[in-house]
């Protein structure tokens, strides 16, 4: 075979395999893009694609569920009360027999939320001095009261959480706001208090950087 003919094939397979290889590519992204829309670090377990349940291996593998024999369980301690109840005397008849004083006493200890709290509207009264010296306006401050807005600090605190580590949609934690603590407060605002936290924590970290 002729030596410039085998050169022009080979070149030309190479062109082929070159053309196909960038193909290959351009499929992958396409691939990859469509790929992160159903697994990310977002996506919930039930909705990845191709995943192996928990329950699928277990079946597949044939091991029970559960810890293996021996182990020694953990239970959480019974929480401290913080108030004593007691069950209402029963003054009714049994049987037509009168109950008298009951033979042993039962305790039982229940953990509780509390009902929603009400929102605390305090009132500050906000000093203002003037420097005779230079004539520069002084402004008294207070830990407790922010310098920018009307809402407090926890108040602030509570919805930056729920945006960032329940991860809740402004209008949900508006209505959270509302259900728990009857605070009707804007969409607007919530974005806005979380601007204000995200500062705060931005400049904290700028003076502990440099020492301040």
């Amino acid at each position: 075979m002729d030596k410039d003919k085998v050169i022009r094939q080979l070149r030309g397979e190479i062109g082929q395999l070159k053309r196909e290889n960038e193909s290959l590519k351009t499929c992958i992204r396409e691939l990859v893009v469509k790929l992160t829309m159903y697994v990310n670090a977002h996506t919930q377990p039930s909705l990845k694609r191709n995943g192996n349940r928990k329950k699928d291996q277990n079946e597949s593998d044939g091991k029970k569920l559960g810890h293996k024999k021996g182990h020694k369980g953990v239970t959480i301690p019974p929480a401290k009360p913080d108030k004593h109840g007691r069950s209402r005397k029963i003054d009714v008849l049994y049987f037509g027999t009168e109950l008298g004083a009951p033979s042993s006493v039962e305790t039982k200890v229940l953990e509780e939320i509390p009902e929603p709290q009400p929102v605390i509207v305090t009132e500050y009264k906000i000093a203002h001095y003037t420097c005779p010296h230079c004539q520069k306006e002084v402004v008294a401050t207070d830990a407790s009261c922010p310098k920018e807005g009307r809402f407090g600090n926890n108040t602030i605190a509570h919805a930056t959480l729920l945006k960032y580590e329940d991860r809740l949609p402004h209008r949900k934690i508006r209505n959270a706001l509302i259900r728990q603590h009857g605070l009707e407060i804007s969409t607007a605002t919530i974005l806005d208090l979380t601007r204000r936290a995200a500062d705060a924590v931005q400049c904290q970290r700028l003076c502990f950087a440099f020492g301040i």
